[in-house]
């Protein structure tokens, strides 16, 4: 994570993850140089993951933004094509380069145990916020508090950690919890151990209890319902592979004497009373399974909770999203609608690769303008099965699908035949933690380590369960005798040169466009505050930086054109037209390149309105610009209000009036076409005399509709209306 970045935490990440893999990538062609010999070891998953990487390619070469679909959306950047690629290449050179059939301790037990010391650092660092103490201000502030963060991130409500958003960190746990209990049971001693030893023997099994615990601690306070739900479907699935393949051939008195069992049952009551005495994120499940919900329901009239639930049920959809905020499942479910109308109209490939972002609008349901994120940009469906289903249609969810299912009976045919592996408790946690993912994913989406959790537990599954899986490479040439191609001469030494090259100026390229989104983040931000002039020298760097980053000069287009308002304002004519000039050709290089991307139409529309405050011709071309807005997202009530506006400015109150009207239609707790609609009528009473009885009541009842129905506090509908009386 980083504090300068558009992006804190997942932008990161990703480029950590590109600079390593083209690190890999140099040292791993370099090793075949030197050898002679092209060699990838071949996987039980090479066909499902060549049908998934092909789905990735079609639908970016499809895709109605191929920049986006190549890279993924902007900031995070992880789920694009070159992400996908990425994870596969380095899935395919940890198969390569670091599973060998003969060591005694594989490497992906070592890799599994650093990431449960990993979670253990992100666990501590993330469990203080909570209290109101958090690393991550005092890193980046200096100071040991919260004050870091704004509305949108409060940790002590839902902790994120280093992970950036609670539902991340969750699922990140979740994952880590059932392989903490692989370790706790692979470490357990034999059932034969000296009594003398015993105290000896299982400290570290309650090590990794102890690690369960501050694990699980961590996911309740993030309050993720989705990651609590996939811990808890994934212990499941690994309890019951344990059952079965240890534990049902056992008698009763064999079940209570096993340790492994026992080890289970502790951790089971472990999570039991940390969930009583914390509660779980899911507020259905808390009534009497906490100590805080049984006291609620004890101490609670029945007749107080029935008034409570009436008076809830009650709350019109509009109240309720301007007062309390919509439920997020409620939400969701709109969206995935939304989703499965972007599947029918493009069901083999979908819209491209990570474009859920410009394709939702056009087919966004209106009710989601009744919602109190009605005006927030999706970019998941916030369902990775749905998300894949929109944007890469039947091909590209059917391979993801067909590779999970074909791990997951590689998984049971494996263990069937392989019981008393050495490392079963670990591979069955694996599964678990395959699970746990899968499930949270049903709910949200995929992030940087997640994705490689996704790839890598196969990989882990298959080195500590059936190396055989993994003994078969593809070589080229295939030659038994490797002695002379092991030596270096000039054409190996020329080709690692080439190699290094390449990787340098891959490297380099990152380099740059890290830099870059640091001079685009500080630019944004200075505009949104409202120091433009500030804003302008780095947002013009970052585009010098990256001229191939649309969204850099769709940014400095906004800036330009405010400074040319402004420097108009100073009488300043000539180097307002350069600006404003400068401004309106970013803006048409953006969008001719950029035909479906509504967000780039709505900027345009903004950069042309206000230069339209030098120039009235402009105004026409901002119209023009939000009609084609309009197409894109067609349910948009925001665009048809600044539609209306335009046509005020015009001056034609007919056309104004229809629009706002139709604003309402698709939000009917849209407050601003209400007074807009109050303001105009009383405007329009006071030029006609003759009909201002009429105009007045339709005002009035603009106004009462606000303050009856939406917020009963508003201000300036209760000043509008006292001047209609």
């Amino acid at each position: 994570m980083f504090p300068a970045t558009y992006e804190l935490f997942e932008f990161n990440k990703m480029w950590f993850v590109f600079g390593i893999s083209i690190l890999i990538f140099f040292l791993w062609a370099s090793k075949m140089i030197i050898s002679g010999q092209i060699e990838i070891r071949r996987t039980p998953l090479d066909i499902p993951i060549a049908l998934f990487l092909a789905s990735q390619i079609i639908s970016t070469i499809v895709s109605i933004e191929p920049h986006v679909s190549l890279w993924g959306y902007y900031s995070r950047f992880n789920g694009g094509l070159f992400s996908m690629i990425a994870y596969i290449f380095l899935y395919y050179a940890f198969a390569t380069n670091l599973t060998k059939s003969d060591s005694k301790a594989p490497v992906s037990y070592k890799i599994l145990f650093v990431s449960l010391i990993s979670g253990l650092i992100v666990t501590l660092w993330g469990l203080p916020s909570h209290f109101g103490y958090d690393p991550t201000c005092f890193l980046f502030r200096g100071t040991l508090d919260v004050s870091c963060w704004g509305e949108s991130f409060k940790p002590t409500i839902r902790i994120f950690s280093t992970l950036g958003q609670p539902n991340w960190l969750g699922t990140f746990l979740a994952v880590l919890i059932p392989i903490g209990i692989g370790f706790g049971l692979s470490n357990l001693p034999e059932s034969n151990i000296n009594i003398k030893d015993i105290k000896k023997a299982y400290m570290i099994p309650a090590l990794f209890l102890g690690l369960l615990f501050l694990y699980y601690l961590a996911l309740l306070y993030t309050r993720s319902q989705s990651s609590f739900l996939g811990l808890a479907l994934g212990i499941l699935v690994s309890f019951l592979l344990l059952f079965f393949f240890k534990f049902r051939k056992y008698s009763a008195a064999g079940l209570i004497r096993d340790k492994f069992l026992r080890y289970v049952l502790a951790a089971t009551l472990l999570f039991a009373i940390t969930t009583f005495l914390i509660g779980s994120p899911i507020p259905t499940l808390n009534k009497y399974t906490t100590a805080q919900g049984l006291m609620t329901a004890l101490t609670k009239k029945p007749q107080e909770a029935l008034r409570e639930t009436k008076e809830k049920s009650k709350q019109s959809p509009a109240k309720q999203a301007e007062t309390g905020g919509t439920e997020s499942s409620k939400i969701r479910l709109i969206v995935w609608r939304g989703a499965l109308e972007l599947f029918s109209r493009n069901p083999l490939f979908g819209t491209g690769v990570e474009t859920f972002a410009f394709a939702y609008y056009k087919v966004k349901p209106i009710e989601h303008n009744l919602t109190s994120e009605w005006d927030y940009l999706y970019n998941k469906a916030h369902n990775e099965y749905l998300n894949y289903l929109a944007t890469t249609g039947a091909f590209g969810l059917g391979s993801y699908l067909f590779l999970i299912a074909f791990f997951y009976y590689y998984c049971l045919k494996t263990l069937s035949r392989h019981k008393h592996s050495a490392f079963s408790p670990i591979s069955i946690a694996i599964l678990g933690s395959f699970t746990a993912i899968l499930v949270s994913s049903f709910f949200g989406f995929s992030v940087v380590i997640l994705n490689l959790f996704l790839f890598f537990l196969p990989l882990f599954f298959f080195e500590l369960t059936n190396r055989e899986a993994l003994s078969k490479s593809f070589t080229y040439p295939n030659k038994k005798e490797k002695s002379r191609e092991q030596e270096i001469n000039i054409f190996k030494m020329a080709g690692i040169f080439i190699v290094a090259a390449v990787a340098l100026f891959y490297e380099f390229y990152l380099l740059n466009f890290w830099l870059a989104d640091k001079k685009y983040a500080l630019g944004y931000n200075l505009n949104k505050a409202g120091e433009f002039t500030q804003a302008f020298t780095p947002l013009s760097e970052a585009v010098k930086m990256l001229p191939s980053e649309d969204l850099y000069k769709d940014e400095l287009s906004i800036n330009m054109a405010t400074l040319a308002v402004l420097l108009s304002q100073q009488n300043q004519g000539s180097e307002a037209a350069k600006f404003a000039n400068q401004a309106k050709s970013l803006s048409d290089e953006v969008v001719s390149r950029h035909r479906g991307n509504v967000v780039f139409y709505k900027t345009r529309t903004r950069v042309l309105f206000a230069l339209s405050q030098l120039d009235p011709s402009y105004l026409d071309s901002a119209l023009d610009s939000i009609k084609k807005a309009q197409v894109l997202a067609p349910t948009d009530p925001k665009i048809i209000y600044n539609m209306a506006l335009f046509y005020n400015q015009k001056g034609e109150t007919a056309k104004t009036i229809e629009l706002l009207n139709q604003a309402k239609k698709m939000k009917n707790n849209y407050v601003d076409a209400y007074y807009a609609l109050g303001l105009f009528y009383s405007q329009l009473a006071r030029e006609d005399p003759g009909n201002a009885a009429v105009l007045r009541k339709l005002a009035k009842e603009n106004l009462n509709f606000i303050l009856t129905n939406i917020n009963s506090d508003n201000d300036a509908a209760k000043q509008l209306l006292k001047t209609l009386e």
